[in-house]
């Protein structure tokens, strides 16, 4: 049995079903009245022969209808997973065995164990198609579904509430929880940061700045058709403010032209712009920031040079007008980034564009699959390791960085550092193997 997922574009309850017959074939048809209550879009499995999987729809419309939930995605893409499980391993979802580990609910957490050791799912996934899982079936157990055995066991766990404070005692949470947890190991590979914050590495960055800065256009493949398409200045200017700056994607959306200025030529003597001269975050002129916390974000002096020429290039002043005349009251303030029909440079846009490049990318970098967000975290390790290379003491390479980045503790940072030592090993093993290659050769 083949599962498909199809979403309604509009689906509607509460509407009065009419049953009309028609006196001369005496065909029953049904036809709905009244306004009803639309959910908006919603996400159904139905089996290929059309039929629908009403234990998962009923349960998706619960979602939607009784608790208000804005999106159930990502609970249909977990119950598609499962339910195509079952078809591969010819189970029902019911069909609960005596024996635990024939239970379908054990198969299908040994199952996403498998994937995710295999690196064919990331840990988060697994996690979350687990928990879906587990919401499915009390659901149902809720509601005095009869199964011949249960499909989990419920369990009390004890959890180490950790405080902020030294001075504050030890507490502990208890918490009601299953014995389908999947308790998969952080992965150690990437000194236990989550695949978000991996920076790219050399190759790959050479690769997008090759895309981005020098061809500046990109072609992608739709079957046998190509379609070449031109990366925009506003998308080179969001990539280099991450990459060099270090700014999360709402603060490049929200980042206003006031904060950009022409450097002085004593400022133009600097590699850096930092401090008091730096890029001014600050959420009184509209700046989404994380926290909505203050912050000066350094930025490179060349860089800060081309965005004040960007500023005050015709492209830019054109689309200022434009957003002007949508938005009067906010002609003292406009954003420094906007499209070519005057609105706000939005999240939605950046990260298709980010897509279109990835999938360019990937014509050469196979295992290309980094989100913008990554390019703040190359910053970060690109940059603590220059720092550390001029000779200032990691403690206080540590604290600067978490000052111009605007992190509230210190755990991702020290992961970015061992990433950061990985990198200045390996570069050195590398420098080493060449240099007796070199040698040999003389």
């Amino acid at each position: 049995m083949s599962i498909v997922l199809w979403e309604v574009p509009n689906f509607v309850i509460d509407q009065q079903a009419i049953q009309n017959i028609d006196a001369n074939t005496g065909e029953l048809s049904i036809s709905f009245q009244g306004a009803g209550q639309s959910l908006g879009k919603l996400p159904l499995l139905f089996e290929r022969n059309g039929q629908s999987i009403k234990v998962v729809n009923s349960w998706l419309i619960h979602l939607k209808a009784n608790l208000r939930k804005k999106a159930v995605n990502t609970q249909a893409q977990g119950l598609l997973h499962y339910f195509t499980f079952l078809s591969e391993i010819e189970m029902t979802w019911d069909e609960m065995p005596v024996a635990i580990r024939l239970r379908p609910t054990y198969k299908f957490r040994k199952h996403l164990r498998d994937s995710y050791k295999s690196g064919s799912l990331a840990r988060s996934t697994a996690n979350s198609y687990m928990r879906v899982v587990i919401s499915f079936y009390k659901f149902y157990l809720g509601r005095d579904y009869l199964f011949k055995n249960p499909p989990f066991k419920y369990e009390i766990v004890k959890i180490d509430s950790e405080n902020s404070h030294t001075y504050m005692r030890k507490s502990y949470l208890y918490v009601d929880t299953t014995d389908l947890r999947l308790s998969l190991p952080n992965d150690t590979s990437y000194y236990g940061l989550s695949r978000k914050l991996i920076p790219l590495n050399k190759e790959e960055w050479m690769v997008l700045e090759k895309h981005y800065k020098d061809l500046q256009r990109i072609t992608l493949k739709t079957g046998s058709r190509e379609k070449n398409i031109a990366i925009s200045k506003e998308f080179q200017i969001a990539i280099e403010l991450s990459r060099f700056s270090g700014l999360r994607r709402n603060e490049i959306i929200t980042l206003r032209a006031k904060s950009i200025f022409k450097p002085s030529l004593e400022q133009l003597k600097k590699k850096y712009l930092i401090h008091t001269e730096g890029l001014n975050l600050d959420p009184r002129l509209g700046v989404e920031t994380k926290n909505s916390s203050t912050r000066k974000a350094e930025i490179p002096t060349d860089l800060m040079q081309r965005l004040h020429e960007y500023v005050n290039s015709s492209r830019y002043i054109n689309r200022k007008k434009l957003y002007i005349t949508l938005n009067p009251d906010d002609k003292d303030n406009p954003p420094l980034l906007i499209n070519q029909n005057g609105y706000k440079y939005s999240a939605s846009t950046l990260n298709a564009r980010w897509g279109e490049i990835r999938n360019a990318i990937r014509n050469d970098v196979h295992s290309f699959d980094h989100k913008f967000h990554n390019l703040r975290s190359t910053y970060a390790v690109e940059r603590l390791k220059e720092l550390l290379n001029s000779g200032i003491k990691e403690g206080n390479a540590l604290d600067y960085l978490q000052s111009v980045m605007g992190h509230k503790n210190r755990k991702t940072l020290l992961g970015y550092l061992k990433f950061c030592e990985g990198r200045i090993n390996a570069n050195e093993v590398y420098e080493s193997a060449i240099n007796i290659l070199l040698s040999k050769g003389e």
